[in-house]
């Protein structure tokens, strides 16, 4: 094994603000992760440990026990009776991290698209065509939970009200979040809120 690979490293969360092993330790399993991406494990020795990292092989074999004794790693040698094959060297099976994805703030999701088919679908349900622009202003600033919310809310709404002189303008309703108002139909058709 003379040539460097070209493969990418991989340095999960728990390995890399781990406190139990050192900063060597954890450059030391992102290359192991680099090789085993070629066999699904690592076969390389301690020498080639040390030569790229400019390291004793028995410093090399220190860090790899300590990352075995802590779990980021597994180590399984293949004899042959009395004989040492090779060594094999496996990552070991990484717990899923509690974290959200982070976000960018200074990025927006990009859902326009969506939020338009959204409007669509509101305009439709609400069932009551005035004034268009504002409308569609308003609930583009609306976040994709709560226009879904509209949407369905709207079909409700719309449903409720017999005598459209009692229906509100759709940029009230928008503006006055009308989507969480809670409401059923009474015994005497009356709206009770």
């Amino acid at each position: 094994m003379t040539e460097t690979p070209n493969y990418w490293a991989n340095l999960p969360a728990n390995v890399r603000y781990s406190d139990k092993i050192n900063p060597m330790e954890r450059l030391l399993y992102a290359e192991i992760t680099a090789l085993s991406n070629y066999k699904g494990y690592c076969w390389a020795s301690n020498k080639y440990f040390g030569k790229i990292f400019k390291k004793h092989p028995n410093s090399i074999s220190r860090n790899l026990s300590k990352l075995a004794l802590h779990k980021f790693i597994k180590i399984q040698i293949v004899k042959t009776g009395n004989h040492v094959e090779s060594r094999r060297i496996s990552i070991a099976d990484n717990p899923k991290q509690n974290c959200e994805v982070p976000i960018n703030k200074n990025v927006k999701y990009n859902n326009k698209k969506e939020k338009e088919l959204l409007f669509e679908e509101f305009w439709n349900n609400y069932n009551y065509k005035k004034s268009r622009k504002l409308c569609y202003a308003k609930f583009m600033k609306l976040n994709i939970e709560t226009c879904k919310k509209c949407v369905s809310s709207a079909t409700i709404y719309t449903d409720s009200i017999k005598d459209i002189k009692f229906k509100k303008h759709p940029a009230t309703w928008l503006n006055q979040g009308c989507w969480d108002d809670e409401f059923e139909q009474s015994n005497n058709d009356k709206m009770v809120y």
